[in-house]
């Protein structure tokens, strides 16, 4: 298992949620599809919640915020979104004093984390009551601990040459991107996307919860050499961390 020594645990919930343990020892999700969640070890699903300070949320389809509301009800962890998800949340049930609305190139300071809302090519949407509802659209965030270790999660998109952007304005240390296919970049663009970014290392995610995300971690590590990115790939079971 990769070691990375910079006192951040990093532990991949299944499909596209991740906690994160910070060096104070925080607790952050990285979206909150949990307990609906078929990647996700049953074991997993009570321990996110402890300790939890704040909750990142990429966009609004439900396998990124099915389980928002019932989380952080019972934790009352901070809930950092996009402005436009501010009063969906709301009349949600989600009390109006944890919830962190920005927008793209905004920063905000969240249980110890700088954080930066960056784009993402991708929808977000919610399908109620027979009426499809807009919800801003998508974004991804980097990550500053206070220990200066970056982390850049994309959230859902495709390759966009915004990634550079992100790669020269912060150099992350670490990226965490989709590579399924279908609903995201497909290992071949998120091999790309990492020669653009040039983070040292990466984690594969939202592969495998069903049979059409179909990339693999092999595949984006083919396609790393195939375009020349040195980045190291930690390709993580659910339930599996590296710190």
């Amino acid at each position: 298992m990769t070691t990375l020594g910079k006192h951040v645990t990093i532990t991949w919930v299944g499909h596209g949620t991740f906690h994160l343990t910070t060096p104070e020892g925080k607790g952050i999700l990285l979206d909150s599809w949990v307990d609906g969640n078929p990647a996700c070890p049953e074991a997993l699903k009570a321990r996110v919640r402890e300790n939890l300070a704040a909750i990142f949320v990429t966009h609004g389809h439900f396998d990124h915020i099915g389980d928002l509301v019932n989380i952080a009800q019972a934790t009352g962890a901070a809930v950092v979104c996009q402005y436009d998800l501010v009063a969906y949340l709301e009349s949600h049930g989600i009390p109006g004093e944890q919830l962190v609305g920005f927008n793209k190139g905004g920063s905000v300071n969240v249980a110890g984390v700088r954080a930066t809302m960056t784009n993402a090519h991708h929808s977000s949407s919610a399908y109620e009551n027979g009426q499809l509802i807009g919800l801003g659209t998508a974004a991804g965030y980097v990550l500053r601990f206070s220990n200066g270790f970056t982390i850049y999660h994309t959230g859902d998109t495709s390759v966009t040459m915004d990634m550079q952007i992100v790669g020269d304005l912060y150099s992350p240390d670490l990226t965490i991107l989709p590579i399924g296919d279908h609903f995201t970049m497909d290992p071949r663009q998120a091999g790309y996307a990492l020669k653009l970014i040039g983070s040292p290392y990466a984690i594969p995610s939202h592969f495998g919860t069903f049979p059409i995300l179909a990339g693999t971690p092999a595949a984006l590590v083919a396609a790393c050499a195939e375009f020349g990115a040195a980045t190291q790939i930690i390709a993580l079971k659910p339930g599996e961390s590296v710190s």
